[in-house]
This record gives structure tokens, sequence and C-alpha cells, in this order.
């Protein structure tokens, strides 16, 4: 939970309009006001959550201190024991005994560093020529002079929902790496970024053992959360593994929560989570996020403006919607509970429904990154240059230049490369709340479950035991797959998902462009009518006019995100410039 930022100062360095424009940007975020610490060296802004309004600072002797931000689960307890934790830490890495995305900045024996959770599932922000730190894109953003749109970022995130990798929209401001440490020293700040451990070969243990080991890593995690939270935990329920999978862990802890599922009645996931809520006895909140009072055209440019900065500029689904997922954001966190996220949990799946063989990095991005139609784009776009940029990103993750991927190391950029860029960013804003947990992105569990054999996981097999193994009730349910948890899945099953695993990856790099030939012949519906983007834009496509032909879009998310990102650039105004 909560955020900050830091700022750098030095003797004759004015750094008041750097500070004064990111303590405005918190404000207009709706953080309420921070607590201060002063440094010779820096000034530092700690706000607590939104919703949970604690502040995990920790002031100690000689002017040293400890403030963590986003969940930082200890075994005996979460941030509040985790201070004392960390602090007095000297010698042993704080990633044997901690777990949860989060942040610490630590100011200890004259030494100021900021550390991040090996998932690297709470993002943290910074501009080294500026020495600036921070938990909001936004907030930095406001205190730059210039912010130059990178060709490459604004084609992944319309393309794909986000940016991957380390970079952001804009070339000034970096996401700190995996695992990153940044120390404040006379120089400015350092980014120290460790080694990743890639999983590339199969676990040499029995599909037996390796079920036993699944289970101890879930049981820790769970059994810290039931320690603290005891029944102030809230989580959704649909029709398929992961959610089932995350209910079945908290009822084998004790633990009974507070249980929602999103949709309307007619959904199958709205259906199947009554039906097992019913049945069970517990009580099921069903929340239709479409289902709020229509926003009036002239009215929109104001929920757009709240949508820009509750996501952090703009998120995958963009800002062109209404804002009930701000006040979800903070329901789900109400009353200091811990809002889970099953984000992730395809990692005891098949989540890229590729074969058990080697791939190209090629390969894996005409297999998931290819959802885009080159005739939408002008001639700015180069196909060419699009998947050499993402493949530039994956080898840095992988600190190697390597032609063939492993199958377990496939499975190990599903969620170091992908899960972190999804999940982590909507994680990341989540927890500006209150507390919340991604259990199936802890990276001891990643690490272990992309190391899992292929052949376990085919058809949701490996998960499916997990929920049995946990809770045999649940697993009787029947699922969205047309088939419960408690038996072997079925060939009808089978055949389905081998439809797509024969699918080769230079074919699959066409379905999207099949699927979105040509574009509607009337307006958009809803809130991507021309009255909404003449209301929020009244200087429609001023940006994007260089990058894209909207009068040749067929994919309404894809319109949703250009419009978003043409509404951030309208945002920070003569700062931004173009790359191309």
């Amino acid at each position: 939970m909560s955020g900050f930022f830091l700022i750098r100062i030095q003797p004759n360095n004015d750094r008041s309009l750097e500070f004064k424009a990111m303590k405005q940007a918190f404000a207009e975020i709706g953080f309420s006001a921070p607590d201060i610490v002063q440094t010779s060296d820096y000034v530092l802004a700690a706000y607590p959550g939104i919703e949970n309004k604690s502040l995990a600072l920790e002031r100690y002797g000689a002017g040293d201190f400890v403030f963590i931000c986003g969940t930082c689960i200890h075994e005996g307890g979460i941030n509040v024991i985790s201070k004392d934790v960390l602090y007095n830490i000297k010698d042993k890495p704080a990633t044997d005994t901690l777990m949860g995305h989060y942040a610490t900045i630590i100011k200890r024996s004259g030494e100021t560093k900021i550390a991040l959770d090996q998932f690297g599932g709470y993002h943290v922000f910074y501009n080294l020529a500026n020495a600036i730190v921070s938990t909001s894109f936004y907030a930095i953003c406001s205190a730059l002079n210039q912010l130059t749109l990178l060709k490459q970022s604004a084609f992944e995130y319309v393309f794909n929902g986000v940016v991957s990798g380390n970079d952001t929209l804009f070339d000034e401001v970096s996401l700190a790496p995996i695992g990153a440490t940044i120390r404040i020293g006379p120089a400015g700040l350092d980014v120290a970024r460790p080694k990743l451990r890639v999983t590339r070969k199969y676990t040499p243990l029995s599909r037996a053992e390796s079920l036993e080991q699944s289970m101890a890593l879930l049981d820790r995690y769970f059994h810290a959360t039931a320690q603290v939270f005891g029944d102030r935990v809230g989580c959704a329920l649909s029709g398929g593994y992961d959610s089932r999978l995350m209910l079945a862990w908290m009822r084998r802890h004790g633990i009974q929560p507070r249980v929602f599922v999103y949709g309307h009645a007619a959904e199958a996931d709205v259906s199947l989570a009554i039906a097992i809520a019913r049945s069970e006895g517990f009580p099921l909140a069903v929340i239709d996020k479409n289902h709020q009072p229509p926003i009036r055209p002239e009215d929109f440019a104001v929920t757009v403006h709240r949508n820009f900065l509750a996501q952090d500029v703009c998120g995958w689904a963009g800002i062109f919607q209404n804002n009930a997922e701000i006040s979800e954001s903070a329901r789900r966190v109400h009353g200091n509970a811990i809002a889970f996220n099953g984000g992730g949990g395809e990692i005891f799946r098949n989540f890229f429904y590729l074969l058990d063989r080697q791939f190209s990095v090629r390969e894996l991005l005409w297999s998931f990154y290819s959802r885009f139609n080159p005739l939408i784009c002008t001639q700015v776009f180069d196909r060419e240059d699009y998947y050499q940029g993402l493949e530039r990103k994956i080898a840095d993750l992988l600190g190697t230049d390597e032609s063939l991927l492993t199958r377990p190391t496939v499975e190990w950029l599903y969620h170091s490369f992908r899960c972190r860029a999804w999940d982590g960013a909507v994680d990341s804003l989540c927890s500006r709340y209150g507390f919340t947990a991604m259990p199936y992105l802890e990276r001891s569990i990643t690490e272990h479950a992309s190391a899992l054999r292929l052949s376990w996981k085919n058809h949701g097999a490996y998960e499916a035991e997990l929920i049995r193994r946990a809770d045999h009730r649940l697993a009787r349910y029947s699922s969205v797959y047309g088939h419960n948890f408690d038996s072997p899945p079925p060939l009808s099953r089978r055949f389905a998902d081998y439809a797509t695993y024969l699918r080769p990856p230079w074919l699959r790099r066409h379905t999207y462009r099949l699927r979105h030939l040509s574009r509607r012949a009337d307006d958009w519906p809803g809130y991507l009518a021309r009255p909404y983007r003449k209301a929020a834009l009244p200087a429609e496509n001023l940006y994007m006019r260089h990058l894209f032909y909207l009068d040749r879009i067929a994919d309404a998310e894809q319109l949703a995100r250009i419009l978003s990102l043409e509404y951030v650039l309208h945002q920070f105004g003569d700062r931004i410039r173009l790359q191309f």
C-alpha cells in the first residue's frame, strides 16, 4: 500500500519546483499529506494508503528509518513486523525471509537504498538525469521539462495493453528492473540489477514430489496471510482454475474470505460462482462494473481525467470507460482487508498452448505478441523493428542472446516477462489503496512452477489436482471448461486444446488480423462513440495520426488505447516530443 517519491538534492541546487510538482501530482491522485524525511542528500515524501491510512514508516536513531510500500510479507506478520526485520538484517539477504510485492527504503549507517521485491511485481519508476524515484509514473512525468514518446512503446501499448521490459511510454522515465537496488549516493542514483536465475531445465522431481513442493510453497504464503488478516481477506471467484485454487487454499488455512464475482447474471463465470456459493453456504457479491448510471457526454471529460489519474496515466483497458474500478479498488481493501489477485495462476498450466519443444524468441512473439494489423498503421510502423524491439527486451531479461529457448525457459518468460508487465502494473495501482496479494507471482512459486513438466500442466490437470488436494468439495463443481476439477480432463477438453497446441506459431501471427478484417460501418458504441470522444478530446488525433489510421481500426480495445494515449500526450502539452 501507499506510495512515495524521492528527489536527490545538492548544495546550490534548488529542487523546489520538482518537489512542488510531484507533491501536487500525488494530491491529484487522491493521496493525503505525506510524511517528509529530509536529509542533506535527498527529500523523501512517504504517503499512507488512500483507503488504508496507516503509514509503514519507522524512524530509528541517528536519522535511520525504514519505509515499506506495497505489501511486504514475513512469516511473523505483514509490513509492521517486517520493518524491524528489515532494519535488523545486516548480512543475510532479506529475500530469504520476505514475500510479497513491495519496495523498501532503508537508511542505515549513513547509506540509503531502495530495494524491490524479487518478482518485480511492485513497479517503481526513476529518472537518472534528475535523480528522481517514485511509485507514480504520472508524478515523475509532472516534474520533468521534456517527455519523448518512444515509438516502440506506443505500438506495444496499443497492441498489447502494456509496455514490456523496463521501458515506459517516455524515454526519460524507466521502470526499475526486477529485484533492483537503487542507492542514493554522492553522484546521484545508482541502479543495480541482479542476475536473474533463468529456468532452463525441467525439475528432476517426480510429479508426486512436485505436487508436495507446490503445496508447501502455497501453504507458506497463505499461512502468513491467515496469521495477520484472519477473515479480512477479499478474493474473486469465477468459473476457472485460479480463483478456485485461491479460495481452496484460503479455506485450507481457515480463512472465510469476502468473495465476489465480476460480471452480469447471464455470464458463465457469474452463474457458476453463484452455484458454488449457494451450495457451500457462503455470501457472494455479484458486481457488474458495466452496470453503472450512464455518464452524459458533457460530463465525460471529468470521468476520463479521474481514470487518467487512477490508472497512473493509462492502463491496459484505457481510460475511455466509466470509473467503477476506482471505487472497486477502495472497496476490496475496506476495513484494513487484503485484496487477493489471481493473476498469473496459469503458471500451473500451459498458458502459451505451445508444444513441448524448443522455440525461437520470434516464434514466441508470433504466438502472443502479434495482435496487430499493419494496415491500421502509418509508414512509421515497421514490423521487423517492432519484433526486434521485443526480442532485445527478452534478451536483456534473460541475460543472453540465445537463438532457441528451452520449453521451461518459455514458461519462465510467461511470468517474468508477461505477468510482470501485466499483473505487476495492476497490482501496483491497487496497492495504493491498501494491502494486496498476488500469491501465484511469488518468485519462489513462479520459479518452481516454470520447471514443472509440461505434460503435467496440459489441459489444466496439475492445477486441478492442487485444487482437489486443498479442498475436494470445491473441485467437484463444474467450470467454464465444461467439466469439474475432481477427475482427469475429458477427451473433449484434450482434443480442443490440441487444436491450438498443433497450430504453428507462423500461422498464429495471422489470427488477430483474420478476426479484425474490417471496422464497424457506423460509429463506435458506448464511451467510444463520437460525442464522448469529442468531449474528452476536442482536438482529437493530433498525435496519433502520425502512427495510426483511425478509420481503419476494427478493434474497440485498441481504439480505446489509441484515444487514451492521445489524451495522455495532450495532458503533458508542450513538453511532449515525438521520437519519430
